[in-house]
C-alpha cells in the first residue's frame, strides 16, 4: 500500500477517514481531539478544517483550493494526531506529491 498521492495545486483537498473501533478502546471519537496538518515542501504549515461525522465514526478534514494555491511544488506530507483522555496518538505520515494544474 502506498501512503503518497499526487495532488494538483489549487484544488480542493478533502481526506475522509473511518474509525474502527477496537476493542478496549473509545466507542466513537466524539471525545477525541482530531488535528490535522500539512506541511508543504518549503516548510509552510497548513492546518486542515475537521469535520466530524455526527455518529463519530468517521471525519473529513479539508483545505479549500484558495488555501492550497499557495502549496510549494514538490513532497508535501501529513499525519492526523488524535488525543484522548489525556493521551496523544498519530496517525502514520502520509506524503503529497503537488504538482500544477496543466490546464487554466
Amino acid at each position: 500500500m502506498s501512503n503518497t498521492v499526487t495532488f494538483k495545486r489549487g484544488t480542493t483537498y478533502s481526506g475522509t477517514v473511518t474509525y474502527t473501533p477496537a476493542a478496549g478502546g473509545p466507542a466513537n471519537l466524539l471525545s477525541t481531539t482530531v488535528t490535522s496538518d500539512i506541511i508543504d515542501a518549503v516548510g509552510v504549515v497548513y492546518p486542515c478544517t475537521i469535520t466530524m461525522a455526527v455518529n463519530g465514526l468517521s471525519f473529513v478534514a479539508s483545505l479549500p483550493a484558495s488555501t492550497t494555491s499557495g502549496f510549494a511544488l514538490g513532497s508535501a506530507r501529513s499525519d492526523i494526531k488524535f488525543v484522548y483522555g489525556g493521551t496523544t496518538f498519530f496517525s502514520d505520515t502520509f506524503r503529497l506529491t503537488v504538482i500544477d494544474q496543466v490546464t487554466n
